[in-house]
């Protein structure tokens, strides 16, 4: 489940293989980061680009002597033009964090996977396993969570880290119960995309 990254340009390009026609999928793609996820390409892009800093403790980021990137997020919808943000189709995103060195030792889990610490009343663990690729590790939740206003969502997230916290690479996707199992097949395709490399 792993993925390649580029500098701070979304590059977003059906792949088309020599003597086959369109492969189906798009590549949403940050070359500085060595990170990568194949998404179908009838879903939209609404969104990529540098974001605020979230893993540090202040508004002065300390990074890790050597290891620094830009934090940076593409978020997508599989809904249509004006039902975007729907629950009843699959969205998601894919972001890259830096870690301030002086949180580096200390990331909780819940701090990832709030959704799955026990402390939220309608939630549901699906599944968990832990993920490893080379210097990239980390774990993957499934989880199922009623709203306050009875609507039933599942959500699929994994989140790797390198060896040492320096970085945080995650991909999250989600919509209503109905909708993920109706297109298991595909997130779990698209998960296994997911590529960091160092």
């Amino acid at each position: 489940m792993w993925a390649r990254v580029a500098p701070l340009t979304l590059i977003i390009a059906a792949v088309l293989l020599a003597g086959c026609g369109r492969s189906g999928y798009q590549y949403v793609e940050n070359a500085d980061d060595t990170v990568f996820l194949k998404i179908p390409e009838d879903w939209s892009v609404v969104s990529e680009g540098t974001v605020n800093f979230a893993l540090t403790p202040d508004d002065d980021i300390q990074p890790i002597p050597g290891e620094f990137v830009l934090p940076w997020r593409a978020e997508f919808d599989a809904a249509p033009g004006t039902l975007r943000g729907s629950s009843d189709y699959v969205k998601g995103s894919v972001e890259v964090q830096p870690v301030d060195r002086r949180i580096q030792e200390r990331l909780p889990l819940t701090f990832f996977f709030p959704e799955v610490s026990g402390e939220q009343e309608g939630v549901q663990e699906l599944l968990h396993h832990l993920v490893t690729v080379g210097d990239v590790s980390g774990h993957r939740f499934i989880w199922k969570e009623v709203t306050e206003d009875g609507l039933e969502l599942m959500g699929d997230r994994l989140v790797l880290t390198d060896s040492i916290n320096s970085v945080v690479y995650s991909v999250d996707l989600g919509c209503s119960v109905g909708c993920y199992k109706a297109n298991a097949t595909m997130i779990e395709e698209v998960m296994s995309t997911f590529t960091v490399e160092g």
